[in-house]
């Protein structure tokens, strides 16, 4: 599956895909091409029949024992949450029913045991394929890991090998939950995918991995050779294919910017004073982190970060973002309130004293849930505080389970995708009814629990002066405010060059709502991936924006970029591009122009203006 290939000099290559998990990794390319396994019919003898079965019913053991293995493993590196994507694989091979038929089909139909599951099996994959739900549609390379296991030991296959002995980046048409998990014990530095989605479980593990990850690569594998260089940008979403020298250097500062080992790191007061981060004329930044719902090892690495700011006597650093909704794409149904409120409270608890912003369920367009009605352009749908106003049984669960964890008085709420005025004054007449249910049965919690929303459309910014006097701050979701400002799915790999957060249309939508929230005396945030571009700080910094929520691995140099600017002199950068920049490149000129002439390039990661040039971009 792997080998060293020839070493004469080939054309820089660079291929587009979707970014499932954020990060740059650097490393030649492992191969991975797992050959499929089918089955052929033949008609059995009825004295095969019983023969046959008893090795089904032995294929079915091993496979539940190969999958609990994987489990275990999954569970040790990503914790439980994560792990149930192979407690769903476990229930699937252990289903009776399907069972059943197998061994009907074997007795009735005289067919061997490899032929019936395969047919069975495909035909679940078939039936996942055309429904509606894209979700489950990812769920289809789950079906086929199971059918080749009982396949490989019906056909008496040797193991898979899923194992690499080089640190490399692995390049494969698909992978399969329980590969990704069985890589991650060896030396894999990211995936890099031709198939899947940024939903499917193998981008759900590989987050929980701190893994980078593309998927949607299309033919990219079949272009790539063992061992040819690669840099996989989950930044941006790009694969580059034996770069040239001045690339791979540019790449590798960013890396270890991202890591905290460059030279950023000599700036002034960061041990003592990232949480609360000020400019050189005292201007504060509070910094804070973005978490997903799924991984134990993500919330143990926020949690160090929170704890390690305390010990060097400065502000914890808080959740600005806690995407509950992640919880979800685990299990494919909403948890009970008695599992959100363990959830929550266990957050609140262990970033104590430090704020804990839960943001209310925000389902529909890309994470769709299995049940949820068929919508031809779900993203302009029935999605966010829409799908919370028409549940509200299960709506008013999450708010009592928020408000239980609210206890201690240090969380907050904040709904997602509010478009009118109207659709919060609903959402806030549900949490005050969450409020009295609390009362009635003397549950304690935060009678001033702060309320937020998000704004993510550009009505709800252009009216965000309407808004602040029923909320307590806002925060601004970049990611979707720049996809509906210029109508482009972030999620489509065909347009993905169109999607640039740094256009002058988005920028003037954020400072709208900054202005606005400035007037009205409410704080305002960002929390979109906006607040981890390097080009971005100082034009946040300028517009005002007081918090800015980032990845934990963004924190450190996110903070230190705050203290080597001046605000008075990001205002007037943001004012000269919000008067003349009538394009996205128009305004990284002029940020790069900026840093230049403050001898700040090399901390700000020059990497970020990065030229397209050097290589060439594979069209399909």
């Amino acid at each position: 599956m792997s080998g060293t290939r020839h070493t004469e000099a080939k054309q820089p290559l660079r291929f587009s895909g979707i970014a499932a998990s954020r990060g740059i990794a650097i490393g030649p390319a492992y191969r991975y091409e797992r050959q499929l396994l089918y089955a052929e019919d033949r008609k059995l003898d009825v004295s095969e029949v019983g023969h046959e079965i008893e090795r089904f019913d032995a294929a079915v053991v091993k496979a539940r024992q190969e999958i609990e293995k994987v489990r275990r493993v999954a569970e040790q590196k990503v914790g439980s949450s994560a792990s149930a994507i192979f407690e769903a694989q476990m229930m699937m091979v252990s289903d009776e029913f399907i069972l059943s038929n197998i061994r009907q089909s074997v007795k009735h139909e005289l067919k061997p045991a490899a032929f019936v599951v395969d047919r069975e099996f495909s035909e679940h994959q078939r039936m996942f394929e055309t429904g509606d739900n894209p979700l489950m549609r990812e769920r289809v390379d789950d079906v086929e890991d199971i059918k080749q296991r009982l396949l490989r030991y019906l056909l008496d296959r040797k193991k898979w090998l899923s194992k690499i002995e080089v640190p490399s980046i692995l390049v494969a048409e698909t992978l399969t939950p329980a590969d990704a998990i069985l890589f991650a014990r060896s030396s894999v530095l990211g995936f890099a995918i031709d198939g899947g989605g940024i939903t499917s479980h193998v981008a759900i593990l590989a987050r929980s991995l701190g893994l980078p990850a593309l998927v949607a690569l299309h033919s990219a594998s079949q272009q790539i050779e063992a061992g040819d260089m690669l840099i996989l940008d989950g930044e941006r979403g790009e694969l580059i294919v034996n770069p040239d020298a001045e690339t791979l250097r540019e790449y590798e500062q960013e890396q270890s910017l991202a890591v905290g080992t460059s030279s950023i790191t000599e700036a002034p007061a960061f041990e003592s004073d990232f949480a609360g981060a000020r400019t050189q004329d005292g201007h504060a930044v509070r910094v804070q982190m973005n978490l997903e719902f799924g991984s134990e090892i993500a919330i143990a690495e926020a949690e160090r970060l929170s704890k390690s700011a305390m010990s060097g006597g400065s502000q914890p650093i808080g959740l600005g973002l806690v995407r509950t909704e992640h919880f979800l794409l685990l299990h494919d149904d909403f948890p009970t309130e008695e599992e959100q409120s363990t959830l929550y409270r266990d957050l609140a608890d262990r970033f104590h004293p430090a704020c804990v912003t839960l943001r209310t369920f925000d389902v529909g367009g890309d994470k769709v849930l299995s049940g949820s009605y068929h919508e031809d352009n779900p993203f302009l749908g029935w999605r966010g505080l829409r799908i919370s106003l028409d549940e509200p049984d299960l709506f008013l669960a999450q708010l009592r389970a928020i408000l239980r964890a609210s206890a201690r008085g240090n969380v907050r709420v904040m709904f997602p995708m509010v478009t009118t005025a109207e659709e919060l004054v609903r959402a806030l007449e549900f949490l005050e009814q969450a409020r009295h249910d609390l009362r009635i049965k003397e549950e304690p919690f935060d009678q001033n629990m702060p309320v937020g929303i998000m704004i993510e459309v550009p009505s709800a910014a252009i009216m965000a002066e309407s808004f602040l006097p029923m909320v307590d701050y806002l925060s601004i979701g970049s990611n979707d405010l720049t996809q509906y400002t210029l109508a482009v799915d972030r999620g489509n790999d065909l347009i993905a060059g169109l999607y640039q957060d740094l256009h002058p249309a988005v920028l003037r939508l954020i400072q709208m709502t900054a202005d606005a929230a400035r007037r009205g005396g409410k704080p305002v945030s960002i929390c979109g991936e906006l607040g981890s571009n390097p080009l971005a700080t100082p034009v946040l910094i300028g517009m005002g924006i007081s918090e800015m929520s980032v990845v934990p691995t963004d924190v450190h140099s996110l903070a230190t970029r705050v203290t080597l600017l001046r605000q008075d002199e990001c205002k007037l950068l943001v004012d000269h591009i919000l008067d003349n920049a009538v394009s996205a490149e128009e305004v990284k000129r002029q940020i790069l122009h900026f840093l230049v002439e403050r001898e700040l390039i090399d901390r700000f990661s020059q990497t970020a203006l990065r030229t397209r040039s050097g290589a060439r971009m594979m069209k399909r």
